[in-house]
């Protein structure tokens, strides 16, 4: 009887922990949510929707390709979005659909890889955690999740990473059944030619993954390499499509310090020591390496599949995950010779990440989770209790004090509201000023503080400046500026 009471009152307390980190992540998500309801466009966005009511989706799309930028689905993303649901209305519900599609496919590669149920509650907890370990470590959730560009262009290269990896896991299953596999293949086929089209960096991401596909199968004949030699093919001419972008060339004149190879290289090196020394630092990531031990244990005992770790795959996905700050950066440094935008940085940092747990699992398979049965790792286990209660509590304290979430939280309550005021009583102007024939307009400067989670960039005070120029082209103007 003593030992069923102690038992009861170990599972009753295991329970805590879950709901701990569930909370914490929830409390994250409803902040960035709520933020989204006082967004609002931005430059880049009047300049795609203005476009597009000009000369139309095709016609714009392949313009924008042929001056600007390569970007041809990511391009596409942010120009189709607006037609459907609006400019100004749609932007609230962005972060939602950004969130809701990470956390989905954390799942579906998280139930892939150990062969569970998608549904599994540890699977839905562990992906939980890791969009909001994420959106912690955001530079700049301004311009990677509040602005629609930044969204859709870098958020979407993220989600459909996840799905490829998760597609690529799939497709070797099946091989080694030997089942058909031509649905799989069209699908992830389809993937990779979305993902390339996104950003740069998922560009080099997805196509590093189609190599490693291809090189893994190698040496298993030609009828189970051939679908890896296909998609490798797509994906290469994928990459050349955005690459020999007559756009790249004319954006990259704009920077006077491309192409330094030594320039790229420093500087490469430098920010991503910097940047790479912020993330293992930081404690939400520290906190939730130790816990997600105890998450891949508990999910590799439900597994379908046996999983060997070897010491040369830990060693080699340790260097990977150490290189991602630097290679990633490169290009971007090759391109303007300067600090890579935020939302680039942001976009590393979820490679980084998504390498860093991947490696924290190998790690766990090879030593904790060899036999399946380690005892110390069991949810009731007295020891495993205690120590999961501590880790959940320094979680939430490490959420409820980060940095990106405290700045969060007091946009939404202080800065948020009087921003969006200021901005509706601006479109009200503007729609008086149209109403009544005024082609030239000068707005009100905003006086108070910017909430800078959600507040990207705005016109200035030169006319002719191009933020103006979209502007004053969206709105049936001549010119608007700020005063």
């Amino acid at each position: 009887m003593q030992i069923t009471r102690q038992h009861s009152k170990l599972t009753a307390l295991a329970r805590i922990a879950p709901f701990l980190l569930i909370a914490a992540c929830l409390a994250v998500l409803l902040v960035f949510v709520l933020l989204a309801q006082y967004a609002h466009p931005s430059s880049d966005d009047f300049c795609m929707a203005a476009g597009v009511n000009q000369h139309g989706l095709l016609d714009y799309l392949w313009r924008h390709y042929l001056e600007w930028s390569g970007r041809y689905s990511g391009n596409a993303l942010y120009a189709i979005y607006p037609l459907m649901f609006d400019l100004f209305d749609g932007y609230k519900f962005i972060p939602v659909i950004v969130i809701v599609a990470l956390f989905l496919a954390t799942a579906l590669l998280l139930s892939t890889l150990f062969k569970t149920r998608v549904y599994s509650r540890y699977v839905l907890l562990a992906s939980l955690c890791f969009v909001c370990i994420y959106l912690l470590g955001m530079i700049s959730p301004a311009s990677g999740l509040y602005w629609m560009a930044g969204a859709f262009t870098y958020q979407a290269a993220n989600v459909l990473v996840l799905v490829m990896l998760a597609l690529m896991i799939h497709l070797a299953d099946r091989q080694k059944h030997v089942k058909i596999v031509f649905s799989v293949i069209a699908l992830l086929l389809l993937v990779v030619i979305i993902a390339i089209g996104t950003n740069e960096t998922s560009m080099l991401a997805v196509t590093g993954a189609a190599l490693l596909g291809f090189l893994i199968h190698l040496r298993s004949g030609w009828a189970v390499l051939k679908p890896w030699f296909v998609i490798l093919v797509v994906t290469l001419i994928c990459f050349a499509i955005v690459y020999f972008s007559p756009g790249n060339a004319i954006r990259a004149a704009d920077f006077p310090l491309r192409h330094d190879l030594m320039r790229s290289i420093n500087g490469s090196l430098s920010v991503g020591l910097k940047g790479l020394w912020i993330w293992i630092s930081s404690p939400v990531l520290i906190i939730s390496s130790v816990l997600a031990t105890f998450a891949i244990a508990r999910l590799y005992q439900d597994s379908g599949r046996t999983i060997t770790v070897k010491r040369r795959h830990i060693v080699a996905l340790v260097l990977f995950t150490l290189a991602i700050p630097f290679v990633f950066q490169f290009p971007a440094w090759w391109s303007m010779g300067g600090w890579p935008p935020a939302r680039t940085l942001d976009a590393v940092y979820f490679l980084f990440l998504l390498s860093w747990f991947l490696t924290v699992g190998a790690v766990t398979l090879r030593y904790i989770c060899a036999d399946k049965c380690n005892l110390a790792m069991q949810p009731q286990h007295p020891l495993s209790v205690v120590v999961l209660l501590v880790l959940a509590g320094l979680f939430t304290a490490a959420v409820l004090q980060n940095k990106t979430y405290t700045q969060a939280e007091t946009d939404l309550f202080h800065h948020a509201v009087p921003f969006d005021d200021y901005m509706n009583a601006r479109y009200a102007v503007i729609e008086a000023a149209a109403a009544n024939g005024r082609r030239y307009l000068v707005v009100p400067d905003y006086q108070r503080e910017y909430p800078r989670s959600i507040y990207f960039n705005d016109i200035m005070r030169n006319p002719d400046h191009w933020r103006n120029v979209c502007y004053a082209d969206y709105f049936g103007l001549e010119r608007i500026r700020r005063q």
